[in-house]
C-alpha cells in the first residue's frame, strides 16, 4: 500500500495501572489511519521519581485520599508527563513546533465501571492544560469520560488501534496486553478497509496482584521473572476462592481495575492465610491470572484465535507467561506470538495507541468501539487544550 504523503507527527503519552514509568511515543502519522500509513519514530521511558509513585499508588482506589493531596498529584503528574514528552523531544532532535498534537492518556487512580444501570466513574490525573503549556503543544487527555458519558465502560480504548494495526486478512488475531489489569482484543479476519466487530475486555488481574504481594512480602518492586513464585507451590483452596470472584462469570462488555484486583485483595489473602508461605502466595497469584486468562478465551470469544500477540510488561515475567501457555494449551493451540516479533516495541505499544487516538480526536473521528466498551454509540473521545 502507498504510504500517505501528508503525514504528521503526534506524541502519546502512557503510564499504566502498575506506574512503572511514562512512555512516551514519537509516531508518524498519515491522512488516513492505516496500518502502512503509522510509523513509530522514538521511544523514550520515563521513569517515575520514587517518592511520586510512593504516592500514586498509595492514592489508588480504595485507599482512602484528600482532595487536595490529589489535586497536588495531578500537578506533579502532569508535569512529568511533560517532562517525558520534552525529553523523548530532545532525544529524536525533533523540534515542538513539528509536533500536532500529544495524546496523553494521563495516570488512573481510580476506575468504577457502571453497574446495574448506575454511574459509572473514571479518574485520570495529570492535567492537559498543565501539559500544553510547558511543553507547548497541542495536548488531548481525558479520553475516558465521553464514552462513559453514552453508557460505555470507559475502558478498553486501545483496540480501535489494535483493529488497524493487527488485523489479518486470513488469521483471526488476539492482542493480550498483560499489564496490571489484563485484557485483550480479538480481531476476527478481515480485508483492509472492510468493517467487523472487535471484541475487547478486561479479564482480570495480569501484574497488579502479583506485584502488590511482592512489594507487601518481599519489600520488592516485583517478582522479577517470576522467580520467587516459580519456587512456591499453588494453593488450591486460596486459588478456588479467587476464582469465584463474580467479574469472571460476568460477559464483556466489561472492565475492571487494581481497586478488586490489586492491594486490597493482596491484603485480604495475607489476613486470611497468615500462615501461608510468601511463595505460596506468589505462586498462587501467578496461576489466578494464568487460569483467568485462558478462561477468558473459552468462555466469552467466539473462537480461539489463530494468533495471540501478548504485549506488556508481564510478558517479562517468564514463569507467568508459562503458565498462561500452560493453561491456553489445555482449551486448544494458538500461537504465542510476540509483539516484536511484528516490529513494535513492546513498551512503546500503548502510548503509540494514545497518539492515534489523538489523531482521530482533532479529525473528529470516534474513537471508541462500542462493542468493546458496552457505549451506545461512538464518540469523539477527550479534552483538548491548546498552549
Amino acid at each position: 500500500m502507498k504510504k500517505d504523503k501528508g503525514s504528521e507527527f503526534f506524541i502519546g503519552l502512557m503510564s499504566g495501572t502498575s506506574a512503572d514509568a511514562i512512555d512516551a511515543a514519537l509516531v508518524e502519522i498519515g491522512d488516513t489511519l492505516q496500518v502502512d500509513n503509522i510509523k513509530l519514530v522514538a521511544h523514550h521511558q520515563h521513569r517515575w521519581p520514587p517518592a511520586l509513585r510512593r504516592k500514586l499508588l498509595s492514592s489508588m482506589a480504595p485507599a482512602p485520599c484528600s482532595a487536595d493531596q490529589i489535586a497536588v498529584l495531578d500537578m506533579l503528574t502532569a508535569k512529568q508527563f511533560a517532562a517525558a514528552a520534552m525529553d523523548l523531544l530532545a532525544m529524536a532532535h525533533i523540534p515542538a513546533g513539528r509536533i500536532t498534537a500529544i495524546g496523553s492518556h494521563g495516570q488512573t487512580i481510580a476506575h468504577v465501571p457502571p453497574r446495574r444501570g448506575t454511574c459509572g466513574a473514571t479518574l485520570q490525573i495529570g492535567n492537559v492544560s498543565v501539559i500544553s503549556t510547558l511543553t507547548g503543544i497541542t495536548t488531548v487527555g481525558d479520553f475516558r469520560p465521553a464514552d462513559m458519558a453514552v453508557g460505555g465502560q470507559g475502558a478498553p480504548l486501545v483496540p480501535a488501534v489494535d483493529a488497524i494495526l493487527f488485523t489479518h486478512p486470513q488469521r483471526t488475531r488476539s492482542v493480550h496486553n498483560v499489564g496490571g489489569i489484563s485484557n485483550l482484543t480479538w480481531l476476527p479476519a478481515a480485508p483492509i478497509g472492510k468493517s467487523f466487530e472487535t471484541i475487547a475486555f478486561d479479564t482480570g488481574p495480569g501484574n497488579c496482584l502479583l506485584d502488590s504481594l511482592a512489594q507487601k512480602l518481599f519489600n520488592l518492586s516485583c517478582d522479577r521473572n517470576g522467580d520467587i513464585a516459580r519456587r512456591g507451590g499453588v494453593m488450591e483452596d486460596v486459588l478456588a476462592g479467587l476464582l469465584r470472584h463474580a467479574y469472571f462469570k460476568k460477559r464483556p462488555p466489561k472492565s475492571t481495575g487494581r481497586e478488586i484486583f490489586g492491594a486490597a485483595l493482596a491484603d485480604e489473602m495475607r489476613r486470611r492465610h497468615p500462615r501461608a508461605k510468601p511463595e505460596d502466595l506468589l505462586a498462587t497469584a501467578a496461576e489466578f491470572s494464568a487460569v483467568t486468562i485462558a478462561d477468558a478465551y473459552r468462555l466469552f470469544l467466539p473462537s480461539l484465535p489463530d494468533d495471540i500477540i501478548f504485549c506488556g510488561g508481564g510478558i517479562r515475567n517468564t514463569y507467568l507467561m508459562e503458565r498462561i501457555a500452560y493453561h491456553l494449551g489445555k482449551i486448544g493451540s494458538p500461537a504465542i506470538r510476540n509483539v516484536e516479533a511484528f516490529g513494535m516495541t513492546n513498551a512503546a505499544r500503548e502510548a503509540m495507541s494514545f497518539a492515534v487516538l489523538a489523531a482521530m480526536t482533532l479529525r473528529k473521528i470516534p474513537g471508541n468501539l462500542p462493542s468493546c466498551t458496552g457505549a451506545d454509540r461512538g464518540v469523539i473521545l477527550g479534552t483538548v487544550s491548546t498552549p
